[in-house]
Protein backbone atom coordinates (compact mmCIF):
# COMPACT_ATOMS: atom_id res chain seq x y z
CA UNK A 1 0.00 0.00 0.00
CA UNK A 2 2.75 2.49 0.77
CA UNK A 3 4.56 1.40 -1.98
CA UNK A 4 1.32 2.27 -4.44
CA UNK A 5 0.93 5.93 -2.94
CA UNK A 6 4.76 6.48 -3.53
CA UNK A 7 3.92 6.16 -7.40
CA UNK A 8 1.64 8.69 -8.22
CA UNK A 9 4.05 11.42 -6.32
CA UNK A 10 6.60 10.32 -8.25
CA UNK A 11 4.64 10.61 -11.75
CA UNK A 12 3.09 13.74 -10.65
CA UNK A 13 6.86 15.05 -9.74
CA UNK A 14 7.98 13.70 -13.44
CA UNK A 15 4.84 15.54 -14.81
CA UNK A 16 6.03 18.62 -12.95
CA UNK A 17 9.51 18.76 -14.29
CA UNK A 18 8.76 17.61 -17.89
CA UNK A 19 6.21 20.45 -18.04
CA UNK A 20 8.53 23.14 -16.39
CA UNK A 21 11.24 21.97 -19.50
CA UNK A 22 8.52 22.91 -22.15
CA UNK A 23 7.05 26.30 -20.27
CA UNK A 24 10.65 26.90 -20.85
CA UNK A 25 11.23 26.03 -24.53
CA UNK A 26 8.02 27.80 -24.90
CA UNK A 27 9.06 31.43 -23.26
CA UNK A 28 12.25 30.87 -25.42
CA UNK A 29 10.41 30.75 -28.67
CA UNK A 30 8.73 33.57 -27.61
CA UNK A 31 11.71 35.98 -26.49
CA UNK A 32 13.29 34.43 -29.53
CA UNK A 33 10.44 36.21 -31.76
CA UNK A 34 10.77 39.41 -29.82
CA UNK A 35 14.23 40.02 -29.65
CA UNK A 36 14.36 39.77 -25.53
CA UNK A 37 17.63 39.01 -24.10
CA UNK A 38 17.67 36.69 -20.53
CA UNK A 39 21.31 35.45 -20.79
CA UNK A 40 24.40 37.24 -21.28
CA UNK A 41 28.11 36.59 -21.55
CA UNK A 42 30.65 38.81 -19.88
CA UNK A 43 34.10 38.25 -20.73
CA UNK A 44 36.26 39.74 -18.28
CA UNK A 45 39.80 39.02 -20.72
CA UNK A 46 41.12 37.27 -23.21
CA UNK A 47 43.94 36.67 -21.83
CA UNK A 48 44.60 32.85 -21.42
CA UNK A 49 47.91 30.84 -19.64
CA UNK A 50 46.81 28.00 -20.61
CA UNK A 51 47.92 25.81 -23.90
CA UNK A 52 45.08 24.04 -24.59
CA UNK A 53 45.05 21.66 -28.13
CA UNK A 54 41.50 22.19 -28.51
CA UNK A 55 41.25 25.99 -28.54
CA UNK A 56 43.60 28.83 -29.48
CA UNK A 57 42.39 31.72 -27.47
CA UNK A 58 45.69 31.27 -25.80
CA UNK A 59 47.59 32.83 -28.80
CA UNK A 60 45.95 36.23 -28.20
CA UNK A 61 48.66 38.68 -27.65
CA UNK A 62 48.68 39.27 -24.06
CA UNK A 63 49.71 42.52 -23.65
CA UNK A 64 47.74 43.89 -25.76
CA UNK A 65 44.00 42.56 -24.72
CA UNK A 66 45.27 43.73 -21.26
CA UNK A 67 45.25 47.80 -22.07
CA UNK A 68 41.50 47.05 -23.44
CA UNK A 69 40.08 45.72 -20.38
CA UNK A 70 37.68 47.60 -18.02
CA UNK A 71 37.46 47.71 -14.20
CA UNK A 72 34.94 46.97 -11.80
CA UNK A 73 33.42 50.17 -11.85
CA UNK A 74 32.83 50.13 -15.57
CA UNK A 75 31.78 46.20 -14.83
CA UNK A 76 29.00 47.09 -12.38
CA UNK A 77 27.56 49.50 -14.37
CA UNK A 78 27.35 47.35 -17.13
CA UNK A 79 25.51 44.40 -14.55
CA UNK A 80 23.35 47.38 -13.56
CA UNK A 81 21.78 47.90 -16.87
CA UNK A 82 21.64 43.90 -17.82
CA UNK A 83 19.60 43.69 -14.60
CA UNK A 84 17.28 46.57 -15.10
CA UNK A 85 16.97 44.97 -18.74
CA UNK A 86 15.52 41.68 -17.27
CA UNK A 87 18.89 39.44 -17.85
CA UNK A 88 18.71 36.35 -15.35
CA UNK A 89 21.58 34.73 -15.69
CA UNK A 90 25.50 35.62 -16.62
CA UNK A 91 28.46 33.30 -17.84
CA UNK A 92 31.89 35.04 -16.63
CA UNK A 93 33.84 33.99 -18.90
CA UNK A 94 37.48 34.21 -20.23
CA UNK A 95 40.15 33.35 -21.74
CA UNK A 96 40.85 32.58 -17.68
CA UNK A 97 39.35 35.22 -15.64
CA UNK A 98 41.24 34.13 -13.09
CA UNK A 99 44.03 36.36 -14.01
CA UNK A 100 41.85 39.30 -12.84
CA UNK A 101 41.49 38.00 -9.60
CA UNK A 102 40.10 41.19 -7.79
CA UNK A 103 37.76 41.93 -10.70
CA UNK A 104 36.45 38.44 -10.54
CA UNK A 105 35.72 38.45 -7.40
CA UNK A 106 33.92 42.29 -6.91
CA UNK A 107 31.79 41.07 -10.62
CA UNK A 108 30.65 37.74 -8.60
CA UNK A 109 29.82 39.02 -5.72
CA UNK A 110 27.84 41.97 -7.37
CA UNK A 111 25.89 39.76 -9.78
CA UNK A 112 25.02 37.72 -6.33
CA UNK A 113 23.58 41.00 -4.45
CA UNK A 114 21.78 41.55 -8.17
CA UNK A 115 20.21 38.38 -7.88
CA UNK A 116 21.74 36.91 -11.58
CA UNK A 117 22.16 33.12 -12.16
CA UNK A 118 26.14 32.67 -11.83
CA UNK A 119 27.14 29.97 -14.01
CA UNK A 120 30.92 30.13 -14.09
CA UNK A 121 34.22 27.95 -15.95
CA UNK A 122 37.06 28.09 -15.34
CA UNK A 123 40.45 25.83 -16.44
CA UNK A 124 41.67 25.89 -12.19
CA UNK A 125 45.19 28.40 -12.92
CA UNK A 126 44.95 30.82 -10.26
CA UNK A 127 42.60 29.75 -8.08
CA UNK A 128 43.53 30.46 -4.67
CA UNK A 129 41.57 29.97 -1.26
CA UNK A 130 40.44 33.61 -1.53
CA UNK A 131 38.49 32.67 -5.17
CA UNK A 132 37.52 29.69 -3.89
CA UNK A 133 36.04 31.28 -1.28
CA UNK A 134 34.26 33.83 -3.58
CA UNK A 135 32.65 30.91 -5.82
CA UNK A 136 31.47 29.21 -2.69
CA UNK A 137 29.28 31.65 -1.34
CA UNK A 138 28.19 33.60 -4.89
CA UNK A 139 28.34 30.95 -7.49
CA UNK A 140 25.12 28.96 -9.15
CA UNK A 141 27.47 26.78 -11.34
CA UNK A 142 31.55 25.76 -11.63
CA UNK A 143 32.07 24.03 -14.82
CA UNK A 144 36.17 22.48 -13.83
CA UNK A 145 37.71 21.54 -17.14
CA UNK A 146 38.14 17.80 -17.07
CA UNK A 147 39.02 16.66 -20.19
CA UNK A 148 41.02 13.42 -19.57
CA UNK A 149 42.68 11.63 -16.68
CA UNK A 150 46.58 12.08 -15.71
CA UNK A 151 48.42 12.87 -18.33
CA UNK A 152 45.74 12.82 -20.68
CA UNK A 153 44.30 16.38 -18.84
CA UNK A 154 48.35 17.40 -19.03
CA UNK A 155 48.63 16.70 -22.76
CA UNK A 156 45.10 18.15 -23.47
CA UNK A 157 45.39 21.11 -21.62
CA UNK A 158 48.89 21.74 -22.60
CA UNK A 159 50.04 22.18 -18.96
CA UNK A 160 52.36 20.06 -17.08
CA UNK A 161 50.13 19.77 -13.51
CA UNK A 162 46.74 20.46 -15.06
CA UNK A 163 45.37 17.12 -13.57
CA UNK A 164 46.68 17.80 -10.11
CA UNK A 165 45.32 20.97 -10.13
CA UNK A 166 41.70 20.18 -11.36
CA UNK A 167 41.83 17.52 -8.51
CA UNK A 168 42.63 20.36 -6.27
CA UNK A 169 40.16 22.63 -7.10
CA UNK A 170 37.34 20.12 -7.18
CA UNK A 171 38.43 18.93 -3.36
CA UNK A 172 39.17 22.86 -2.18
CA UNK A 173 35.06 23.60 -3.58
CA UNK A 174 33.93 20.38 -2.00
CA UNK A 175 35.31 21.67 1.26
CA UNK A 176 34.30 25.24 1.13
CA UNK A 177 30.71 24.45 0.53
CA UNK A 178 30.46 22.04 3.35
CA UNK A 179 27.69 19.83 2.27
CA UNK A 180 25.56 22.87 0.58
CA UNK A 181 24.46 21.90 -2.93
CA UNK A 182 25.26 24.84 -4.15
CA UNK A 183 27.66 25.71 -6.12
CA UNK A 184 26.75 22.72 -8.46
CA UNK A 185 30.21 21.44 -9.46
CA UNK A 186 30.42 20.12 -13.40
CA UNK A 187 33.09 17.94 -14.53
CA UNK A 188 33.14 19.67 -18.10
CA UNK A 189 34.54 17.10 -20.46
CA UNK A 190 35.47 18.24 -23.88
CA UNK A 191 35.40 15.49 -26.42
CA UNK A 192 37.88 15.51 -29.31
CA UNK A 193 39.92 12.59 -31.21
CA UNK A 194 42.54 12.88 -28.13
CA UNK A 195 39.97 11.79 -25.48
CA UNK A 196 37.56 9.77 -27.76
CA UNK A 197 38.51 6.76 -26.44
CA UNK A 198 39.08 7.27 -22.45
CA UNK A 199 35.18 8.82 -21.59
CA UNK A 200 34.64 6.00 -19.20
CA UNK A 201 37.82 6.48 -17.19
CA UNK A 202 36.85 10.70 -16.99
CA UNK A 203 32.93 9.54 -15.68
CA UNK A 204 34.80 7.36 -13.44
CA UNK A 205 36.91 9.99 -11.60
CA UNK A 206 34.32 12.78 -11.38
CA UNK A 207 32.07 9.78 -9.47
CA UNK A 208 35.32 9.82 -7.51
CA UNK A 209 35.89 13.05 -6.90
CA UNK A 210 32.76 14.15 -5.80
CA UNK A 211 31.46 15.82 -8.97
CA UNK A 212 27.57 16.35 -8.96
CA UNK A 213 27.17 16.49 -13.01
CA UNK A 214 29.62 15.60 -15.75
CA UNK A 215 28.68 17.54 -19.03
CA UNK A 216 30.44 15.56 -22.44
CA UNK A 217 30.43 18.60 -24.86
CA UNK A 218 32.09 18.35 -28.50
CA UNK A 219 34.80 20.25 -29.47
CA UNK A 220 34.12 22.96 -31.99
CA UNK A 221 36.55 24.30 -34.79
CA UNK A 222 36.67 26.98 -37.26
CA UNK A 223 38.60 26.64 -40.63
CA UNK A 224 40.39 29.68 -42.13
CA UNK A 225 38.22 28.92 -45.63
CA UNK A 226 34.72 29.16 -42.79
CA UNK A 227 36.12 32.62 -41.56
CA UNK A 228 37.17 34.12 -45.24
CA UNK A 229 33.36 33.08 -46.23
CA UNK A 230 31.70 35.05 -43.39
CA UNK A 231 33.17 38.50 -43.89
CA UNK A 232 30.70 40.95 -42.83
CA UNK A 233 30.65 45.04 -43.19
CA UNK A 234 34.40 43.99 -44.23
CA UNK A 235 34.90 42.34 -40.82
CA UNK A 236 36.82 39.02 -40.80
CA UNK A 237 35.59 37.61 -37.92
CA UNK A 238 38.48 36.45 -34.87
CA UNK A 239 36.64 33.06 -33.37
CA UNK A 240 38.64 31.26 -30.74
CA UNK A 241 38.25 27.54 -32.15
CA UNK A 242 40.65 27.80 -35.32
CA UNK A 243 42.00 24.98 -36.58
CA UNK A 244 45.62 24.35 -37.06
CA UNK A 245 48.03 22.34 -38.51
CA UNK A 246 45.59 18.96 -38.00
CA UNK A 247 41.43 18.64 -37.13
CA UNK A 248 40.78 17.91 -33.38
CA UNK A 249 37.60 16.45 -34.75
CA UNK A 250 37.11 12.59 -34.69
CA UNK A 251 37.34 10.86 -37.76
CA UNK A 252 34.25 8.48 -39.22
CA UNK A 253 35.47 5.46 -36.94
CA UNK A 254 35.83 7.79 -34.27
CA UNK A 255 32.13 8.95 -34.57
CA UNK A 256 31.50 5.52 -33.94
CA UNK A 257 33.46 4.94 -31.30
CA UNK A 258 32.14 7.98 -29.80
CA UNK A 259 27.98 7.18 -30.02
CA UNK A 260 28.87 3.50 -28.60
CA UNK A 261 31.03 5.13 -25.61
CA UNK A 262 28.24 7.58 -24.68
CA UNK A 263 25.22 5.16 -24.97
CA UNK A 264 26.78 2.44 -23.18
CA UNK A 265 27.79 5.23 -20.00
CA UNK A 266 24.31 6.08 -19.83
CA UNK A 267 23.54 2.40 -19.48
CA UNK A 268 26.06 1.70 -16.58
CA UNK A 269 25.97 4.57 -14.94
CA UNK A 270 22.43 5.45 -14.87
CA UNK A 271 21.95 4.33 -11.36
CA UNK A 272 25.16 6.63 -9.98
CA UNK A 273 24.82 9.63 -8.03
CA UNK A 274 26.16 11.80 -10.42
CA UNK A 275 24.12 13.63 -13.51
CA UNK A 276 25.26 12.66 -16.44
CA UNK A 277 24.38 15.19 -19.56
CA UNK A 278 25.16 14.06 -23.49
CA UNK A 279 22.36 15.56 -24.89
CA UNK A 280 24.72 18.00 -26.75
CA UNK A 281 26.38 15.29 -28.88
CA UNK A 282 23.27 13.28 -28.73
CA UNK A 283 21.44 16.06 -31.07
CA UNK A 284 24.26 15.44 -33.43
CA UNK A 285 24.56 12.73 -36.07
CA UNK A 286 27.94 11.30 -36.72
CA UNK A 287 28.49 12.73 -39.94
CA UNK A 288 28.38 16.14 -38.26
CA UNK A 289 30.54 15.17 -35.81
CA UNK A 290 32.97 14.06 -38.51
CA UNK A 291 32.23 17.12 -40.58
CA UNK A 292 32.15 19.70 -37.90
CA UNK A 293 28.69 20.86 -38.98
CA UNK A 294 25.74 21.26 -36.73
CA UNK A 295 21.92 20.68 -37.31
CA UNK A 296 20.32 23.94 -36.52
CA UNK A 297 19.91 27.04 -38.56
CA UNK A 298 18.54 29.62 -36.59
CA UNK A 299 20.87 31.75 -34.10
CA UNK A 300 19.17 32.38 -30.77
CA UNK A 301 22.36 33.39 -29.03
CA UNK A 302 22.14 37.08 -31.48
CA UNK A 303 18.46 37.50 -29.98
CA UNK A 304 18.76 35.71 -26.56
CA UNK A 305 22.20 36.10 -25.37
CA UNK A 306 23.91 39.17 -24.39
CA UNK A 307 27.65 39.27 -24.93
CA UNK A 308 30.39 41.92 -23.42
CA UNK A 309 33.88 42.16 -24.53
CA UNK A 310 36.32 43.13 -22.31
CA UNK A 311 36.23 46.70 -22.94
CA UNK A 312 32.27 46.59 -22.96
CA UNK A 313 31.45 46.45 -25.94
CA UNK A 314 27.73 44.60 -26.65
CA UNK A 315 28.93 41.94 -29.48
CA UNK A 316 27.46 40.07 -31.89
CA UNK A 317 28.57 36.54 -30.28
CA UNK A 318 31.89 35.16 -28.82
CA UNK A 319 33.18 33.93 -31.95
CA UNK A 320 32.02 37.31 -34.17
CA UNK A 321 33.66 39.31 -31.45
CA UNK A 322 34.91 42.35 -33.70
CA UNK A 323 31.46 42.55 -34.65
CA UNK A 324 30.54 45.42 -32.24
CA UNK A 325 26.74 46.83 -31.98
CA UNK A 326 27.98 49.64 -29.17
CA UNK A 327 29.08 50.33 -25.96
CA UNK A 328 27.46 49.22 -23.26
CA UNK A 329 29.61 51.91 -20.98
CA UNK A 330 28.50 54.94 -22.92
CA UNK A 331 24.92 53.56 -23.57
CA UNK A 332 21.87 51.70 -22.22
CA UNK A 333 20.82 47.94 -23.38
CA UNK A 334 18.32 49.22 -24.99
CA UNK A 335 20.25 51.50 -27.02
CA UNK A 336 22.32 49.10 -28.43
CA UNK A 337 20.40 45.41 -28.59
CA UNK A 338 18.40 45.09 -31.67
CA UNK A 339 19.84 48.31 -32.91
CA UNK A 340 20.22 48.85 -37.49
CA UNK A 341 23.89 46.96 -36.62
CA UNK A 342 22.00 43.89 -34.66
CA UNK A 343 19.33 43.78 -37.60
CA UNK A 344 22.07 44.26 -40.59
CA UNK A 345 23.90 41.28 -38.76
CA UNK A 346 20.64 39.15 -38.71
CA UNK A 347 19.93 39.66 -42.81
CA UNK A 348 23.06 38.12 -43.50
CA UNK A 349 22.80 35.69 -41.10
CA UNK A 350 19.16 34.85 -41.73
CA UNK A 351 20.72 34.32 -45.76
CA UNK A 352 23.05 31.52 -44.75
CA UNK A 353 25.71 33.76 -45.92
CA UNK A 354 27.83 33.41 -42.89
CA UNK A 355 29.37 29.72 -43.45
CA UNK A 356 31.11 29.97 -39.69
CA UNK A 357 27.39 29.38 -38.35
CA UNK A 358 27.10 25.87 -39.92
CA UNK A 359 30.11 25.38 -37.73
CA UNK A 360 29.49 27.00 -34.66
CA UNK A 361 29.88 24.43 -32.00
CA UNK A 362 28.22 26.98 -29.76
CA UNK A 363 25.24 26.36 -31.73
CA UNK A 364 24.45 22.78 -31.21
CA UNK A 365 23.89 23.82 -27.00
CA UNK A 366 21.69 27.37 -27.59
CA UNK A 367 20.46 27.16 -31.42
CA UNK A 368 17.68 24.30 -31.09
CA UNK A 369 14.21 25.66 -32.81
CA UNK A 370 11.45 24.38 -31.12
CA UNK A 371 10.63 20.94 -32.59
CA UNK A 372 14.12 20.27 -31.84
CA UNK A 373 13.83 21.51 -28.05
CA UNK A 374 11.44 19.02 -27.72
CA UNK A 375 13.28 15.97 -29.16
CA UNK A 376 16.05 17.11 -26.62
CA UNK A 377 13.65 17.32 -23.89
CA UNK A 378 12.66 13.35 -25.08
CA UNK A 379 16.26 12.68 -24.65
CA UNK A 380 17.58 13.50 -21.46
CA UNK A 381 14.18 12.97 -19.55
CA UNK A 382 13.18 9.49 -21.19
CA UNK A 383 15.46 7.95 -23.21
Amino acid sequence: METLLKIPKKAIKGIKIVSGDIANILRRQARFYQVRPSSSTLFLTYRCNSHCMTCTFWKRPGQEEKKKEIGFKEWRLIIDKLADSGVETAEVFGGNVLLRKELLISVLEYLRKKDIVIHLPTNQIGLDDDIGEAIASTVNYVYISTDGVGEYQDNIRGQEGAFNRAENTITKLLKLRDNNKSPRLVCNTTVSKYNVNILEKVVEYALDMGFDEIHFEYAGEMSQEHIEHSIIDGLRPTPYYVRQEESILVDQAGARVLKNSLRRIKQKYSDKNIDIRTINIDSLSERNLYEGTIPHKKCYVERDEVTVDPSGNLIICPFINNYIMGSLIKSSLKEVWNNERHRNFRQYQNLGALEMCKHCILGVQRNPGLLTSLKRVYLSRFA
